[in-house]
């Protein structure tokens, strides 16, 4: 009977001990996910890792990208290759990220003044965003989704449907957006007044994943220089 009492005083504080140990492990916060940002894929980019890699951590990781017409900018002033930007574009319209920050730019005329008006929305990307191929297999409709004045919407129909690559891609123009299996949107590059730049992206219009995106300028003609761009991102899928 002693033996017993001596053996239970030992085994008393043993076992509140663990317990203890293990009611702190589950009390513990759990370590938060990391969440890649512009910044990050600016600093690998610099910090000389191979484009293999950068591509591999941003499709493997959480993300809460900026796609703005501007962040693309910097992202290529900075020097970060295009593929990489193309992949981040992926994943900050249809990754893991909880927000997406989009800015339409809007330019109107008045005389001989012209100013640009930014608006700014948050959408949520979906977790589980399609593959570009498979999403261009199945489209049928596109439509064209300007937040710039120039080219007129006539002007770019009419370069695409001339195209032979683009009539090989089979999908048949609309003049709604909201109709479509996918949309264009193209927007003016500000303070680009020397260069005229001109980016787009192209949206499968369920899942809001960005397909395929591109940028060129107004030097000869604007509405054949997109078609021609358009035309070449879709056939590369």
């Amino acid at each position: 009977m002693k033996l017993l009492t001596h053996l239970r005083a030992l085994l008393l504080p043993l076992v509140l001990g663990m317990f203890f140990v293990v009611a702190a492990q589950d009390a513990a916060p759990a370590k938060s996910a990391e969440i890649l940002s512009n910044a990050d894929v600016v600093l690998m980019a610099k910090s000389g890792l191979a484009k293999a890699i950068i591509i591999r951590k941003i499709k493997e990781s959480k993300s809460d990208f900026d796609v703005s017409v501007k962040a693309l900018v910097d992202l290529k002033n900075a020097g970060v290759d295009e593929e990489i930007i193309e992949t981040k574009m992926e994943r900050g319209s249809g990754g893991t990220s909880g927000k997406t920050s989009i800015q339409t730019k809007t330019e109107t005329t008045a005389g001989n003044v012209s100013t640009i008006e930014t608006v700014s929305v948050e959408k949520k990307p979906l977790a589980n965003a399609g593959d570009p191929k498979e999403i261009l297999r199945a489209a049928k409709t596109v439509a064209i989704a300007k937040s710039s004045v120039h080219p007129s919407r006539q002007a770019l129909e009419k370069e695409l449907l001339k195209r032979k690559d683009w009539q090989a891609l089979d999908l048949n123009l609309v003049r709604h957006k909201d109709g479509a299996d996918l949309y264009i949107e193209i927007g003016y590059v500000s303070l680009s007044w020397i260069t005229h730049r001109y980016v787009f992206r192209i949206y499968d219009n369920k899942t809001g994943t960005v397909i395929a995106a591109g940028e060129t300028t107004s030097w000869g003609s604007l509405a054949g220089n997109l078609a021609r761009e358009i035309s070449k991102k879709l056939g590369k899928i």
